[in-house]
């Protein structure tokens, strides 16, 4: 994911389905969603999505961290307990860069080679495109996931969806084209959603957003109700979720990466 409601908002119900089912869910998310403010918020907004999965899993929000090393780059990590769920936070800028000295949609700009490197928001560690894809690749290596889920890899710049949308599906197709085992890879929408006929019913809408309800006492930026929540520019993000792309890939010849700690 690029931002820390972005499973939230559009991927489910296909993780918090996986969740319910007690299936392992390992979510790792790119930027620290920072929006150019203190480490207060967005330290703030890896809590909500804590809660949020704690909520989705029935379970009380118990998680232990520590530290993953993939390709060499060290990734905040949590794990509920009693549970098969794991989050990373790799803490890259997003795109609102300043105040705070980090560039404007710093993160498409790597990506696009207008930017040699990219430091993350708790000056912990430096990625370039290259090494960016690595750690993606890496973390899939170790995870060995038979889904993988990301952000719209097939739309592009200028659609209505968020840079860092684009970007980090980007990335995640890029990166899982060098991982070797049978796996399939699907893209969702993001802000376009609204534009689209809603595809849940109204049960599912309304548990979908009481897992994003769970998350957002720890973001000032979002609705905060349920009435708030459905009558603002969020309601088509409750009732859509759509895939824009998938590709299902056979084995492949593999590589053998290491990939850091075992909770």
């Amino acid at each position: 994911m690029a931002h820390e409601d972005d499973d939230l908002l559009f991927l489910n119900p296909s993780v918090s389905d996986d969740v319910a089912a007690g299936r392992c869910v390992v979510t790792v998310f790119v930027t620290a969603g920072d929006s150019g403010r203190p480490y207060s918020y967005w330290e703030g907004r890896e809590s909500g999505s804590m809660a949020a999965y704690a909520t989705a899993a029935g379970l009380p929000g118990d998680w232990t961290h520590d530290t993953a090393v993939a390709a060499g780059h060290a990734i905040t990590r949590y794990w509920l307990h009693n549970s098969k769920i794991q989050l990373l936070f790799m803490r890259l800028p997003d795109a609102h860069g300043n105040p705070y000295g980090r560039p404007v949609y710093g993160l498409e700009r790597l990506w696009n080679g207008q930017l040699p490197a990219l430091r993350t928001v708790d000056l912990r560690d430096t990625y370039t495109k290259k090494t960016l894809v690595a750690t993606l690749t890496a973390l899939m290596n170790y995870y060995r996931p038979d889904e993988i889920r990301t952000l719209d890899f097939v739309g592009h710049y200028g659609d209505g969806d968020h840079n860092d949308h684009h970007t980090v599906g980007y990335l995640t197709y890029a990166a899982q084209r060098a991982y070797a085992l049978p796996h399939r890879i699907t893209g969702y929408m993001g802000y376009p959603v609204e534009n689209q006929p809603a595809n849940l019913a109204d049960a599912v809408r309304d548990t979908k957003l009481g897992i994003f309800l769970a998350y957002a006492p720890y973001d000032n930026k979002v609705c905060q109700t349920y009435d708030e929540c459905m009558t603002n520019f969020y309601a088509p993000r409750f009732d859509h979720s759509i895939v824009t792309g998938e590709q299902t890939y056979s084995a492949r010849p593999r590589r053998t990466t290491s990939t850091g700690n075992r909770p």
